[in-house]
């Protein structure tokens, strides 16, 4: 079914985010693929290329079984490929002036920019999934997002941690918000200490393993030769690594990126500043829930934010 819908303003520079793994939740990307055939469309190729029941796991879960980490990720990113497919449909050819993806949404953005192919995305998100399941196995870890203290505090209470166990710092979201990553007994000392810091929120993640830290090295390594076999072109859209904040604007920069990212630390407070650099006047974050619409509107003054299902469902006209 196609709906039809008053049309919002997007006003530009344009930028379109891709979330990563953390925020699934069964009956994501349902709507849309009843509202939008293109969305739809898009699911079903999805399921075809990693011959998975996608529409299953994204639709009715059970949660238990979408959140097994070789799940998750070709899951996130068939959900950012029908509401990719679904803004296309609805707003044609509208100007994009940059993307971008936070950790697994950086290989959705580089499939956004044409730098790679939908399927190619997804057969590697697949493997990518996998391979880090795996690495959980052999070196299990966890991760703990902390807000509310600023880098000092957040450095010295990695370090003091360290006594327990590998610890790194795995995502710069913002100023005051962070993510740690390592093995267990550390990240539960952390938590201990960032309570009594007094932070104004401390998560464990669930998210059963250590992302950007030394302990996915074998995952990474795997993972570097697939990309070394992946077909890439320049983005047809300029593209923020989220590794450095920099615009990636061909293909040997963006395998460069791509080759190392599951080790590298996600500094998203860079690629918002690129942003704001950029003079963007509209983020739209394609996938479930508006964390990255969130944080852009945090970090950039007067900007217009909308996620997927604000954007192209909650303002359907008639």
């Amino acid at each position: 079914m196609t709906a039809t819908y008053a049309r919002p303003t997007l006003s530009g520079p344009l930028a379109l985010l891709f979330p990563g793994q953390g925020v699934q939740r069964p009956g994501m990307g349902r709507e849309l693929t009843r509202m939008f055939s293109a969305a739809e469309a898009a699911m079903e190729r999805a399921e075809a290329v990693v011959r998975m029941p996608l529409r299953r796991l994204c639709f009715e879960g059970p949660a238990d079984e979408l959140f097994r980490t070789e799940n998750i990720q070709p899951c996130v990113v068939a959900v950012s490929y029908a509401a990719f497919a679904a803004f296309r449909q609805r707003f044609g050819e509208l100007p994009v002036e940059v993307v971008a993806g936070h950790s697994l949404g950086e290989i959705s953005a580089c499939a956004a920019s044409g730098a790679m192919s939908w399927d190619d995305a997804l057969q590697l998100v697949r493997e990518r999934g996998r391979l880090m399941a795996a690495a959980a196995l052999s070196s299990p870890g966890r991760m703990l997002a902390v807000v509310g203290l600023d880098a000092d505090q957040v450095e010295e209470i990695r370090a003091a941690a360290g006594a327990a166990g590998g610890i790194w710092v795995a995502n710069i979201n913002a100023s005051n918000q962070f993510i740690l990553s390592g093995e267990a007994p550390a990240i539960a000392r952390a938590e201990e200490m960032a309570v009594r810091a007094g932070a104004r929120r401390v998560t464990l993640l669930d998210i059963p393993l250590a992302a950007h830290s030394p302990l996915m090295a074998r995952a990474a390594a795997s993972l570097a030769e697939r990309v070394r076999l992946i077909q890439l072109r320049a983005p047809q859209i300029p593209l923020v690594a989220n590794g450095s904040g920099l615009v990636l604007r061909s293909a040997r920069s963006l395998r460069a990126e791509l080759t190392g990212h599951l080790l590298r630390p996600v500094l998203w407070a860079r690629t918002m500043a690129a942003m704001q650099g950029l003079r963007v006047g509209t983020v739209v974050e394609l996938g479930p829930g508006r964390v990255l619409a969130s944080l852009a509107a945090k970090h950039m003054a007067g900007v217009s934010t909308w996620n997927a299902d604000e954007l192209l469902l909650d303002s359907q006209a008639g």
